[in-house]
């Protein structure tokens, strides 16, 4: 059996609690980006919280097309969705791509980049050993209605076709940091290049005004498993202790730009509406198989949950086999959102990581009790080739919002 450190217990109280709690009238509403404003099914293709829209991870449906046509493809997938909503390309403030075939890297940035020329939205990409389908790439993003209060900071490099942040209302979206030094190159050790990242990082929430306390949610990408001891203890000296943001620690098989680790964020401007959720009795937030982060952290009325395993945290062990792993996942989601005052059916959008494809029908099955109650947007993918030091079959990381019902 694995043994995980223990911070999820059976009663879990948050460290800010949920008093005071905004009237209905407060509340941003969650609509449907449907023709009927209905979602049914395992996850939804889009959804709007306010003025802020998620999309579900797009593929191609062509089989035979060639490359350039599924990337055309995917990125209409994505304009078709926001269209329900009344919003186009412009709307949109972040992506995430997914690559089985880096070797195109070059070729999608082009194609990637006629469609976002002006003010694009940032941009994580990954090469992953697998997407659902015959797609063999996948977009998800982020969108906001308001043009008015979307504001990019930094300058966007010629053939890199993505801002590196967007500030939409009170959140800043910044695009992923790997390790490239300012005059090019990268550090000698892993170590210092995970200090690097974190510093590429740290410059761009800067031009916002920001700093490492604004962060609410990190992704932290790391191409080789036994770097994560050193990823963990660079990762730690960028935050306070206890007051980390929640995060999600994802292995994948390419990092663009010749980096071994690559770091997004999330920030919110608003320190004052930036709350942590952890379980009582919490003194670590490191979860087995990523490094530091607390349980959920709230930013206005949007929650951002860590990345979770199918870890019995209460005795530390990983549930057996696929089917009590992705059991267990949720469990362990749904008394994080009640510690926040939330339920399964608040989440809105979640990355689901896959160690072999060959699970995702048998995921599927499983998943539909606890997060297609809503449901939320989904992205699944198998992002790692490589082998883990445990059994892990399944994380996933997602979010949650406080809403206001729309009959």
């Amino acid at each position: 059996m694995t043994r995980a450190i223990p911070f999820l217990l059976a009663l879990l109280i948050p460290i800010a609690g949920i008093a005071q709690q905004p009237t209905d009238s407060d509340l941003p509403a969650k609509k449907y980006l449907t023709k009927d404003g209905k979602a049914k099914g395992l996850f939804a293709a889009g959804l709007t919280v306010g003025k802020t829209a998620y999309v579900a991870g797009k593929g191609d449906y062509s089989p035979k097309a060639d490359f350039s046509e599924k990337v055309k493809n995917c990125l209409n997938e994505v304009k078709k969705t926001l269209q329900v909503g009344g919003l186009d390309m412009r709307h949109v403030v972040q992506s995430w791509v997914y690559l089985e075939d880096t070797a195109k890297f070059e070729e999608f940035n082009k194609i990637y980049g006629d469609v976002f020329n002006v003010d694009p939205p940032v941009r994580t990409t990954i090469g992953v050993t697998r997407v659902p389908g015959e797609s063999h790439l996948e977009i998800t993003c982020v969108a906001y209605s308001d043009l008015a209060e979307r504001k990019r900071f930094g300058e966007v490099a010629p053939g890199w076709p993505y801002s590196p942040a967007i500030l939409a209302g009170d959140t800043l979206y910044v695009s992923g940091k790997g390790d490239q030094l300012p005059g090019g190159g990268h550090p000698p050790t892993f170590s210092e290049q995970v200090r690097q990242a974190m510093r590429n990082v740290e410059a761009t929430l800067k031009l916002a005004g920001l700093d490492f306390r604004h962060v609410v949610m990190s992704y932290v990408f790391l191409d080789k498993h036994e770097n994560l001891a050193a990823a963990e203890k660079v990762y730690k000296e960028f935050f306070e202790t206890g007051n980390e943001p929640a995060c999600a620690t994802v292995y994948t098989d390419w990092i663009p730009g010749g980096s071994h680790v690559e770091v997004t964020v999330t920030a919110t401007t608003d320190l004052a509406k930036r709350k942590v959720v952890r379980p009582a009795g919490m003194s670590k937030g490191r979860i087995e198989g990523g490094v530091t982060g607390n349980a959920a952290v709230w930013a206005g009325n949007t929650l951002y949950l860590s990345g979770l395993p199918g870890f019995n945290f209460k005795d530390g062990v990983l549930a057996k086999g696929l089917v009590d792993q992705v059991h267990q996942m949720g469990r362990n989601h749904r008394e994080i959102l009640e510690a926040a005052g939330l339920k399964l059916d608040d989440i809105v959008s979640g990355h689901v990581y896959l160690s072999d494809i060959q699970d995702y029908n048998a995921l599927n099955k499983e998943y539909t009790p606890y997060y297609s109650k809503g449901p939320g947007v989904r992205t699944c993918l198998m992002p790692f080739s490589g082998q883990v030091n445990n059994d892990n079959r399944v994380s996933a990381s997602f979010i949650a919002a406080r809403t206001r019902k729309v009959e």
